[in-house]
């Protein structure tokens, strides 16, 4: 149902109708990156508790730019909501529609890059990976060495290729 005429002949253009509001620039953006987002009231029904999300939260971050980026109305309200460096670092993990998604692409394609390889787990050579596999048990506790988490990751990604 694409449209729905209106009682005075105008056409209701909702949400999943319209064209996404892209911006011209991501820098642009000039959205906080913490502490509280309140929705306007056309983007979040309800009680006011429901418009308010806590940036610091992931699962609400994700959310509030998912609204804002499928329910804003115009330009101004991207700019005023969201924040460039956090839309780059989540973007992979927003579910948008394929129009909203290809309309930002398309406008920024920085943003359909993949991650950039600084962000993978940081390299182990074998010698750390074969320091890290623990002993067989001899039946006699013995003293065991203790990854940090970031040198686990590493090791389980070099052994994965």
């Amino acid at each position: 149902m694409p449209y729905v005429a209106a009682r005075d002949g105008r056409q209701q253009r909702g949400p999943t109708n319209r064209a996404p509001s892209v911006p011209d620039r991501l820098d642009d953006l000039h959205g906080h990156s913490v502490g509280l987002l309140e929705l306007p009231k056309h983007m979040a029904s309800g009680h006011r508790s429901r418009r308010i999300l806590d940036l610091e939260d992931p699962a609400q971050q994700r959310q509030a730019y998912q609204t804002v980026l499928c329910q804003a109305a115009d330009c101004c309200e991207i700019n005023d909501l969201l924040n460039p460096g956090v839309l780059r670092r989540i973007w992979r993990h927003l579910h948008l529609p394929a129009k909203v998604r290809s309309e930002w692409e398309a406008r920024h394609p920085a943003l359909a890059q993949p991650a950039l390889a600084a962000e993978e787990a940081p390299a182990v050579d074998a010698a750390e990976l074969a320091a890290a596999r623990l002993p067989q048990p001899t039946g006699r506790r013995t003293r065991v060495d203790r990854l940090t988490a970031a040198q686990m990751i590493g090791a389980r990604t070099a052994s994965a290729r």
